[in-house]
């Protein structure tokens, strides 16, 4: 919540990290202010309707995007609930791109309230669902040329005098068997078994026997191989005939292809699945801007507050030792001061590194592990220079097919996180190793250093997790979980081993053919 003027005036600083932390979702984001004129839109939105973040800022939001098929009671309900400070949730609307081609959206609006309880701005994340919705359309329409095709269907007639044993057919079953006209083989019930698929001869008989012995009602699909070899379904139906002397088996039934009816029904199973697959990529876009925003809360609320109290606390203790002339006390708080400041800077460049990381895509090429990782080490231990190390096995390390830019982060931040949590230990010692396999390179980095809990592995790869929270250690919890983005935008893996006071081992596995940079972002 906004709790006075000062901080609703410096939600556009904030609205500016919120930008790099969703930068990277497939979903809309929108913000705007309490008469819901666009305050801020994220690049998935300009991407979509083509508006930019300065053609949209003061208009309504919903004066954008409105076309001649936007349901305008469905619009006038959304601001109705908007102006009685209620959220918006799943409500489905087409708008319009600034070229004037329509898109389906999926709107969820939630207020953001003042310490009284009063809307003072709107968050909004919308969701693309156009393909959905013509995904839908398409099932449709398979449906009603399922419709046609069984009206459409030609019917062959197969007649049989139980009395006599002999057997009749049209001309339609012929066709549908693609029998030649002068097929000389007998027109008998054995002919006919004789193009059903092998795997289908069992239920056939079993349905026959039934059929024979109760008078029933037949009706089965049969997968059957024509006098050509092209692989079809038939549909059979045989209604029993009823005489005074009881019930008979049927002596006419209808053969009919419905090859076309089933391909449909796989085409509808296709598109199906294809749908589920688009919804449950959705809904994991849906999972990863929440856990994004909970991270952006979780730095507000905590990581980013911390510093900052300190520095106002810092202040008063300088001007409380300034008033009684205590300079030399007022001088160390002031160096306080400028090292929460130093903290506080560091967490946000950490955070935009993070979400920058999530614009680009991947350039690989073959990068020389053993060069990149020798001056890597050196320029970590450039930055430790009391601290005497030891490096090892680089020269077993082998060329590797990976973007060098990104490659070059990760092994800074481990290498970078190995000396840090070797401070104890005199000198540092790391060694370097590779197993290489068909599938790609496992590459390792081991220390001497402090180690952490193994239970505690999935959590240091989390944004602003730490595996130790023993503050002597520096560091912000950015750069284990930039190194994962990092490392699965190439298709691979990253994971840790430990015991405490013996030493970490960070494994990366890389694949041999990453994922094309315009195909994978990070």
């Amino acid at each position: 919540m906004l709790d006075d003027t000062e901080e609703r005036n410096d939600l556009s600083s904030w609205l500016r990290i919120l930008e790099t932390i969703v930068a990277q979702s497939a979903n809309m984001v929108v913000i705007t202010d309490a008469e819901q004129r666009v305050r801020w839109v994220n690049q998935t939105y300009t991407d979509i309707t083509g508006w930019t973040l300065r053609e949209a800022q003061g208009q309504r939001a919903g004066e954008l995007v409105k076309g001649p098929l936007t349901n305008q009671q469905v619009s006038a309900k959304v601001g109705q609930r908007l102006r009685q400070g209620l959220s918006v949730s799943g409500v489905e609307m087409i708008n319009y791109r600034k070229d004037g081609t329509s898109y389906t959206v999926s709107l969820n609006i939630e207020p953001i309230r003042d310490s009284r309880g009063q809307p003072v701005a709107y968050f909004s994340l919308q969701t693309d669902i156009s393909d959905k919705r013509a995904l839908e359309q398409a099932n449709a329409r398979l449906q009603h040329h399922l419709q046609v095709a069984q009206r459409l269907a030609r019917l062959g007639r197969v007649e049989f005098d139980a009395d006599t044993g002999h057997m009749q057919w049209s001309s339609e079953v012929d066709w549908i068997l693609e029998r030649p006209a002068d097929d000389d083989a007998p027109k008998s019930l054995q002919t006919l078994l004789g193009y059903v698929a092998p795997s289908a001869h069992w239920t056939l008989s079993q349905c026959l026997k039934t059929v024979l012995e109760n008078g029933g009602e037949f009706d089965q699909e049969l997968p059957i191989t024509t006098h050509r070899g092209q692989r079809r379904w038939v549909r059979c139906r045989g209604v029993p005939e009823r005489h005074s002397d009881g019930t008979r088996s049927a002596s006419t039934w209808t053969i009919q292809d419905v090859t076309v009816y089933k391909d449909l029904i796989e085409q509808k199973r296709l598109t199906n699945e294809k749908l589920q697959v688009m919804v449950d990529q959705r809904t994991r876009h849906l999972e990863e801007a929440n856990r994004s925003l909970e991270a952006f809360s979780h730095a507000l609320s905590h990581d980013l507050k911390k510093p900052i109290r300190h520095m106002v606390s810092y202040a008063e203790i300088v001007q409380e030792s300034l008033a009684l002339g205590d300079t030399r006390s007022a001088q160390a708080f002031c160096r306080k001061i400028v090292g929460a400041g130093v903290r506080m800077q560091s967490l946000i460049e950490g955070m935009l590194a993070f979400s920058r990381m999530g614009r680009r895509g991947i350039n690989p090429s073959w990068v020389v592990m053993e060069g990149m990782v020798e001056e890597c080490l050196h320029e970590v231990a450039a930055s430790f220079p009391e601290r005497e190390f030891c490096g090892t096995g680089a020269q077993t390390l082998p060329a590797v097919w990976a973007d060098p830019v990104l490659l070059r982060e990760v092994w800074i931040n481990l290498i970078d996180n190995a000396f840090k949590y070797s401070q104890a230990q005199s000198p540092t010692r790391l060694h370097f190793s590779c197993v290489a396999s068909a599938s790609g390179w496992t590459l390792c980095i081991e220390d001497n250093g402090h180690g952490f809990n193994e239970a505690m592995a999935p959590q240091i790869f989390q944004m602003f997790g730490r595996a130790a929270p023993d503050e002597s250690f520096e560091g912000d919890g950015i750069g284990l979980a930039l190194c994962q983005r990092i490392v699965q935008a190439h298709g691979g893996r990253i994971w840790a081993t430990s015991r405490q006071g013996e030493g970490s081992a960070f494994f990366l596995h890389l694949p041999r053919t990453p994922a094309a940079a315009n195909e994978r972002r990070i």
